[in-house]
């Protein structure tokens, strides 16, 4: 015997089930470009991943190029989809650290970039996030979580 479902709204339409990955955690994206790696990216990275050991709310992931080289080392913050750049001074790293933990914003203004760099970038750091996920899961790294 198949469940009736009830709409709420005569409108509504009925869609197929999907999968849908969860991502548990904040992801700080670190642009890994070489101009951002002549700018001190690359010591921003490490000394991102130095402040994060141990966090289980965060995690650091390379990207091959966030497109914004004038304005290098650049991070984007994944999910929320905001971009920062000129990260070479002294406290950067800390500054980005509290950002992806806390949420509150950086000091220096965001970047922002055209609305269709913008998505490709998203669904290029979406696909890797899922990808990540996916590869824990299944090496038993990160628990699973079920909607009931």
């Amino acid at each position: 015997m198949r469940p009736i479902i009830a709409h709420s709204c005569p409108q509504e339409k009925s869609y197929s089930l999907q999968v849908v990955v969860v991502v548990s955690t904040r992801y700080i994206v670190v642009c890994r470009g070489p101009n951002c790696r002549e700018r001190g990216g690359l010591g921003l990275r490490h000394r991102l991943a130095t402040l994060l050991k141990g966090e289980q709310r965060t995690r650091l992931v390379g990207y091959n190029c966030l497109g914004q080289c004038d304005f290098g080392p650049n991070v984007a913050f994944y999910p929320e989809g905001t971009w920062y750049g000129g990260l070479s001074h002294p406290g950067d790293a800390e500054r980005v650290v509290e950002h992806a933990i806390s949420g509150q914003p950086m000091a220096s203004p965001a970047l922002v970039l055209p609305e269709p760099e913008r998505r490709e970038h998203l669904k290029n750091i979406a696909d890797l996030v899922s990808t990540l996920e996916r590869d824990l899961i299944r090496r038993g790294q990160h628990r699973r979580w079920w909607p009931f």
